[in-house]
């Protein structure tokens, strides 16, 4: 089968980016799945922004300029466009008779999203890709997006943290905690930076590592809008600011942290910093928001999300103190509920299993 993912988002990069350098998770997960995908032995293409056009660990990847603008497309056996419902506005220069999937991973308040408020524009799918069953139903609810059509594909751990050596957790050695944030700036940094001090009192030496920036999405420095917050955790005491890096690097320096704290004020659709927190043994500190109890399955540490900033401060701090301490006081229970979590991950979110899945959805679709 000849499967060729679309990603118009205009971003460079190649199967090998997400490993070195800062990518957006949708983009990290396409490559993830498109590599496993060619290892099943699939013709997999994915045509995106790359200035490196050709074969990327057994998947070719060929430049938008090109791969819409000619027969290209033609000739796959499916399509998969991530995040572009926009079929009507952007048709394809040559006619294409493969079955359409439209993979998501943004909510429905994200203004791409509504363009399946036309009939015309949802009949053009053969199939609707979804990353929790939160984030389908939301789908269906509001765009009529039918059912029989859609399907809950999740998303999976970078390869790097599938592969961490066991370390002695933090609570065993009654070590001061080491909190991480990493995901997107302005999902709740700055609600963390509000709680920390408070964490940091109740616990002395508690540190917190922030690996946040716009890097990836390719936003160069000098146009990141997120540039006072990155300030603010440079003054702050006990906190390290060091930005958007690659997995490989990334899963380094989490192992043996005590938690993601995330105080999370937007609806995530899945959430792949709770997982990848999850697989290296970390507590997850969250909010009650969006996908993030699904994804999650229980082993989260959680408040109710509040539109109130200063109020979801004090509650996301509240419920911090009181995990990490307990943590500290029963280490046995927080061992065992650790490693429960680092097996449920490993089990359930690996993408060579997530890319079977692909293969006997997008089998039926073309049968």
């Amino acid at each position: 089968m000849h499967i060729a993912f679309v990603d118009r988002g205009n971003l460079d990069y190649v199967a090998e980016t997400p490993y070195r350098e800062p990518l957006g998770g949708s983009q990290s997960a396409l490559c993830y799945l498109a590599v496993e995908l060619a290892a099943l032995g699939h013709a997999v293409s994915i045509i995106n922004g790359t200035t490196a056009p050709g074969e990327h660990a057994g998947v070719n990847f060929v430049n938008l300029r090109i791969g819409l603008g000619s027969d290209f497309l033609a000739r796959a056996d499916v399509i998969v466009e991530l995040n572009a419902p926009v079929r009507l506005a952007l048709p394809y220069e040559f006619p294409v008779q493969a079955p359409l999937v439209l993979w998501m991973t943004h909510a429905t308040d994200q203004p791409i999203a509504r363009q399946l408020s036309s009939s015309e524009e949802r009949d053009q799918w053969a199939g609707f890709a979804f990353i929790s069953d939160w984030q389908r139903e939301r789908y269906i609810e509001e765009f009529s997006i039918p059912r029989a059509k859609s399907r809950v594909l999740r998303i999976a751990i970078a390869p790097p943290f599938a592969k961490l050596a066991e370390v002695e957790p933090w609570f065993v050695r009654q070590a001061p905690p080491i909190l991480f944030y990493t995901s997107t700036p302005d999902r709740g940094l700055n609600v963390l930076l509000f709680s920390f001090p408070y964490i940091r009192s109740a616990i002395p030496g508690t540190r917190l590592r922030v690996f946040s920036s716009r890097k990836t999405y390719q936003v160069p420095p000098e146009k990141d809008k997120s540039q006072g917050l990155y300030e603010a955790c440079r003054r702050m005491k006990g906190v390290e600011y060091i930005g958007s890096i690659g997995q490989d690097r990334l899963a380094d320096e989490l192992v043996g942290a005590a938690a993601l704290s995330y105080p999370s004020t937007y609806a995530e659709t899945a959430c792949i910093a709770a997982l990848e927190a999850m697989a290296v043994g970390a507590a997850v500190l969250t909010t009650r928001h969006g996908a993030l109890p699904e994804t999650t399955a229980g082993f989260a540490y959680m408040v109710d999300h509040d539109p109130d900033r200063a109020q979801l401060g004090r509650k996301f701090a509240d419920m911090a103190i009181a995990t990490l301490l307990g943590m500290l006081r029963n280490p046995a229970e927080a061992a065992a509920r650790r490693n429960a979590q680092i097996g449920y991950v490993k089990e359930n979110y690996g993408w060579p299993a997530r890319a079977r899945e692909w293969e006997s959805w997008l089998l039926e679709l073309t049968r």
